[in-house]
């Protein structure tokens, strides 16, 4: 299924803003979306997969949480946080990533030139991210792997993806349409990392669960 694009902001001037940059992307296959002033009026239309413009400073809510209620509503969705310069710390930035945002745009003198190259990013399944946020990501994966692996035992190139996703809190449906496999055999993959993993369940895998003192920058 096609993925749509939507600004999520209830900022009449930003939305506009961002409706004209997108109007000028040349060659620009997704279909565009009229913008939600909140997560109900996003929520009440078709739930086809969206890569959602989150803005943050006029939504009011914790970002990462709300991606998550949006990816129930619309399995398959990515995210993009749209964030005042300077107020989102380093360490925040990483516990949005972790709730599923996939990548950052600050309002800057120049993100309305950055925003259609982070767009295109993210549909092309990359992250749009400060390389400190990936790489913190990674030191997560590379310490569960060396403290939880059983001695003898790898992860199969498919499993490693699957972990990926389970450290973002993706349900198993989610991880099914991000990596183009049936929920059977998502499953299947979730059942072999945990056993590798000696993890009792999926929650043991993030960073609020697994026991790792000072993981986070700034913490």
């Amino acid at each position: 299924m096609t993925i749509a694009i939507q600004v999520m902001s209830s900022h009449p001037l930003l939305t506009r803003a961002v409706e004209k940059i997108l109007a000028h992307l040349n060659n620009f296959p997704f279909p565009i979306l009229p913008p939600a002033s909140s997560e109900s009026e996003a929520s009440s239309r078709v739930n086809c997969p969206r890569l959602f413009l989150l803005d943050d400073c006029s939504l009011r809510t914790d970002l990462g949480p709300l991606a998550a209620r949006c990816r129930t509503h619309s399995p398959g969705s990515k995210f993009l946080a749209l964030l005042s310069t300077g107020d989102v710390s380093h360490a925040e930035k990483i516990r949005l990533f972790y709730w599923g945002i996939d990548g950052f745009v600050e309002f800057h003198k120049t993100w309305q030139a950055e925003l259609p190259h982070a767009i295109q990013s993210v549909l092309k399944g990359q992250f749009w991210a400060p390389p400190e946020v990936l790489l913190e990501f990674a030191k997560h994966a590379r310490t569960l792997l060396e403290s939880q692996l059983v001695s003898g035992n790898s992860l199969t190139r498919r499993e490693s993806q699957v972990l990926q996703l389970l450290m973002r809190r993706l349900t198993n449906k989610e991880i099914s349409c991000a990596l183009g496999i049936s929920e059977r055999t998502t499953k299947f993959h979730v059942s072999n990392v945990l056993s590798k993993l000696q993890l009792e369940d999926r929650r043991c895998v993030s960073p609020d669960k697994f026991s790792m003192k000072g993981f986070f920058a700034g913490t």
